[in-house]
């Protein structure tokens, strides 16, 4: 930017701040006797009307209170209906023998109860390729990718319902993804 310019841009700025200064002045010049005469009005119709007033403030006061208990009252309510059914799910899945999990502040803080162990759940095979874990009830075909898919799903619910922690899912998983990368026995003989 040359010097020319740069005074150019000053003298603008210059120019543009005391406007800005000159409107704030009138500004203050009208709205300070203005603001004034409001205040003094009001005060005057406060004393005037302050009975008007006085009830006026008990009456908005009393429905404030009114709608406040409302509101709580129905907070509660559906507070209280919402843990009576998660009460009876709960009750329903540790019939069933599954694990119940209750999570607080928006899955903050989790609680899980009952269901099976873990020891029991997941079956080692110790067959062929050496330890690969076995999902339940799932067949021992391990090449073709739609039971790889399949087995995985499972997997992945077993850690969602809480059955499996999360290092013991990466620790199949990898197993059974290792499993289904080798030739099968069939294949090799």
């Amino acid at each position: 930017m040359t010097k020319k310019e740069d005074s150019y841009i000053k003298r603008h700025k210059d120019i543009m701040s005391n406007i800005g200064l000159f409107y704030l002045i009138i500004l203050a010049f009208f709205a300070v006797p203005l603001l004034g005469a409001f205040v003094v009005v009001l005060i005057k119709g406060v004393t005037d009307y302050r009975h008007a007033i006085l009830i006026g403030g008990v009456v908005v006061l009393i429905i404030a209170l009114f709608s406040f208990v409302q509101f709580l009252r129905r907070t509660f309510q559906r507070i209280r209906q919402d843990g009576l059914a998660a009460n009876q799910d709960a009750k329903k899945k540790m019939n069933r023998g599954e694990p119940v999990q209750i999570s607080m502040f928006n899955g903050l803080l989790t609680f899980t109860y009952g269901g099976q162990q873990y020891a029991n759940v997941l079956p080692y095979h110790q067959e062929g390729r050496g330890n690969s874990a076995l999902l339940p009830g799932v067949a021992e075909t391990q090449n073709q990718p739609s039971d790889l898919i399949v087995r995985l799903k499972e997997l992945s619910e077993l850690r969602k319902q809480g059955v499996i922690n999360e290092d013991e899912f990466q620790t199949i998983k990898t197993r059974l993804i290792a499993g289904s990368d080798a030739p099968s026995d069939d294949a090799t003989e």
